[in-house]
C-alpha cells in the first residue's frame, strides 16, 4: 500500500485542528449547564439537521454499509424506507411532546409517568448503550485507518488520539461546539462519498453502463430476498429460514424503521438536538433536512458498496480481502494523493461527530437524571437553583463528567481490542440495536397506554433486554434454538417489552392517579407553561 503522502497528512491535521478551534471558541461562551447541555436553546434548523445526521452516521456505518452492499447488493436500499416511516412519528408525535414537556433528557418524563426507578433504569441503559457504541465508533475506524495508511497510523495511538480529541472538544465547548463540528463533519463526509463514487466510475472501463451490466450479471441489483434452500422448503421451514437469514426485505424495513424511531424518539443523543432549538418549528425543519440528507447518505453509501464489487473484479483486488476491508484497500491504493487525506479526514469526521454527540448526551443524562435527581433532589437542572455560583458548579461537574465518560469509553475500547474485530464488530452492532428495542417499548407503553405501570414496565424492560441478549449471543453460547438473523434481535426485544409490559399491567402493579396525567394525549392537551 502506498500509505499517506505529505499533503494527505497536512489535510488531515488541518481538519483536526479546525475542529478543536471550534471547541476553544465556544468554551468562552459557556456560563451555565443549560448552555453546555442545551446550547442555551438557540440553535437553528440547518445546524440541527446536519448534527442529527452526523450523530448517527458514525465511521462504523461509513465503513460497514459499503461492505454490506458489496456482499448483498442493492437490496440494502430498503433501509431508506425507515425515513418515510419514522418522519411523521418523529415530527408530529414525539417532537411536539418533548417541546411541551420542556425537559433536559427524554428519561425525565418516565419518572412523571411511572417512577424514579424507571427513569434511572432507562437512563442507565441509555448510557451503557452509548458508551458501548462509542467504543466501537472509535475502535473500528482506527483499525481501518491503520489499513488505509499502510501502518503509518498505528492502531493504539490512533484510538487514543481520536478519544482524546473528541473528549477535549466536548469538554471545552459543550453542545454548541459539538453541533457546529457536526455540520463540518457532515459536509466532509459528503465530499468523501462524492470523491469515492467519482473514482469508482472512472476506474472501470466503460463507466456506468459497464458497472451496471456487471452488477446485473452477478445478481447484485436484485431488490428481493435471496435465501438458500427457499424453493425446496415447506411452509414451516421457510419461516425458519426467513428468521435465520441476515438480510431480507422485511427484516431490513422493520428493523431499520424500529431502529430509526428508537434513535429519533428516545435516544438522548438525538432528542438533545431537538431540545436545543429555539422553537418546535425549527426542530421540525431541522429533522426534515436530516431526512433528505440521510436519503442521500443511504443511496451514496450503497452505490459505493456495489461499485466496489465491480472495481475489485476489474482491478483484481486480493481474494483474501474480507468485505469490510475492500473500501480501505480502495482508499489506500486508488484514491489520488490529497484526496486520500480528505477521505481519511472524512473517516475521522464520522468518528469524532458520533463520539462528541454521544459524550455530550451521556453527560446530560448523568447531570439531569442522576446528579440533579439524586443529589440536588429535584426533577431537572432548571429546578436546582439559578444563582451564578450554582450554575458554575453545574458547568464544572458537566465538564468533569465528560472526562470521566471519556475514560469509561477508553475501557470499552480496550475490551474491544482484546477480542477479534470480526466478532466484536458484529456483536457490538447487534448489542447497540438491541438496546433500542426495550427503550422504545417502554416509551410507547407510557405514552399511549393507560394500563402500563411502573412494576410491569420494569419487568418488561428487563425481559426485553434479556430476549435481545439471548438472540445476540445464541451462537457463541451454543443456544442454536434461539439463533436468528442479525437484524432480528431489535425486533424481538421491542415486541417482548411492549407485549409483556401491557399483559403484565392487568395482573401486577397499578398507577397513581397523577401518573395518568402524563400520557401523550393528556400532555398534548396542556399549555407548555403548565407542564412544569
Amino acid at each position: 500500500m502506498k500509505g499517506l503522502s505529505t499533503i494527505d497528512i497536512v489535510i488531515a491535521v488541518v481538519y483536526i485542528l479546525s475542529i478543536l478551534s471550534i471547541g476553544v471558541y465556544f468554551s468562552r461562551k459557556q456560563k451555565s449547564a443549560k448552555d453546555f447541555l442545551l446550547g442555551g436553546k438557540s440553535m437553528g434548523w440547518f445546524t440541527i439537521g446536519l448534527s442529527l445526521l452526523a450523530t448517527l452516521t458514525s465511521a462504523v456505518g461509513y465503513m460497514s454499509f459499503p461492505a454490506a452492499a458489496l456482499k448483498y447488493g442493492t437490496i440494502m436500499l430498503w433501509m431508506w424506507v425507515a425515513i418515510p416511516v419514522s418522519y411523521p412519528v418523529v415530527t408530529y408525535v414525539f417532537m411536539p411532546f418533548y417541546h411541551k414537556l420542556n425537559v433536559y433528557t427524554a428519561y425525565e418524563y418516565l419518572e412523571r409517568r411511572f417512577s424514579v426507578s424507571v427513569r434511572l433504569l432507562t437512563s442507565a441503559i441509555f448510557i451503557l448503550w452509548r458508551v458501548t457504541w462509542m467504543g466501537a465508533v472509535i475502535y473500528v475506524p482506527s483499525l481501518m485507518l491503520n489499513v488505509v495508511t499502510g501502518g503509518q497510523l498505528p492502531l493504539v495511538p490512533s484510538i487514543i488520539t481520536l478519544g482524546v480529541l473528541s473528549t477535549l472538544n466536548t469538554t471545552l465547548g459543550g453542545v454548541k461546539a459539538v453541533m457546529w463540528a457536526d455540520v463540518i463533519h457532515s459536509l466532509v463526509m459528503f465530499a468523501g462519498m462524492i470523491i469515492a463514487l467519482t473514482v469508482i466510475v472512472y476506474s472501470v472501463p466503460g463507466g456506468l453502463p459497464e458497472i451496471w451490466g456487471t452488477l446485473t450479471e452477478s445478481g447484485k441489483t436484485r431488490m428481493t430476498d435471496q435465501i438458500a434452500g427457499w424453493s425446496e422448503a415447506n411452509i414451516l421451514e421457510k419461516g425458519r429460514l426467513y428468521v435465520l437469514a441476515d438480510i431480507t426485505v422485511i427484516s431490513l424495513v422493520v428493523s431499520y424503521s424500529l431502529q430509526k424511531m428508537g434513535n429519533y424518539c428516545v435516544d438522548q443523543a438525538l432528542v438533545q438536538r431537538y431540545l436545543t432549538a429555539r422553537s418546535l418549528k425549527i426542530s421540525q425543519q431541522g429533522f426534515l433536512l436530516n431526512c433528505f440528507s440521510y436519503t442521500f447518505y443511504i443511496v451514496a453509501i450503497t452505490l459505493i458498496g456495489v461499485g466496489l464489487f465491480v472495481v475489485a473484479k476489474y482491478h483484481t483486488f486480493p481474494e483474501t480481502l474480507a468485505s469490510d476491508q475492500v473500501f480501505p484497500f480502495f482508499i489506500a491504493n486508488m484514491i489520488p494523493a490529497g484526496l486520500t487525506g480528505l477521505l481519511v479526514a472524512a473517516i475521522y469526521a464520522a468518528s469524532m461527530s458520533s463520539m462528541d454527540s454521544g459524550t455530550n448526551s451521556c453527560v446530560s443524562a448523568v447531570m439531569n437524571d442522576f446528579y440533579a435527581r439524586l443529589y440536588l433532589k429535584v426533577y431537572n437542572l432548571d429546578e436546582g437553583g439559578q444563582s451564578e455560583t450554582i450554575d458554575r458548579q453545574k458547568l464544572k461537574i458537566s465538564r468533569i463528567s465528560s472526562v470521566v465518560l471519556g475514560i469509561g469509553i477508553g475501557i470499552t475500547i480496550v475490551a474491544c481490542y482484546i477480542g477479534r474485530l470480526g466478532d466484536i464488530f458484529t456483536i457490538t452492532a447487534k448489542l447497540i440495536n438491541m438496546f433500542a428495542g426495550p427503550l422504545f417499548g417502554i416509551f410507547i407503553l407510557g405514552m399511549f397506554t393507560r394500563r402500563a405501570n411502573a412494576v410491569s414496565v420494569l419487568i418488561a424492560g428487563l425481559v426485553g433486554a434479556f430476549v435481545g441478549m439471548v438472540t445476540v449471543f445464541a451462537k457463541p453460547l451454543g443456544l442454536d434454538v434461539f439463533m436468528v438473523g442479525k437484524l432480528w434481535p431489535l425486533i424481538l426485544s421491542f415486541l417482548a417489552t411492549y407485549m409483556l409490559g401491557y399483559v403484565l399491567s392487568f395482573v401486577i402493579g397499578k398507577n397513581k392517579a397523577d401518573n395518568l396525567d402524563w400520557t401523550w394525549k393528556k400532555i398534548m392537551a396542556r399549555k407548555p407553561a403548565s407542564v412544569h
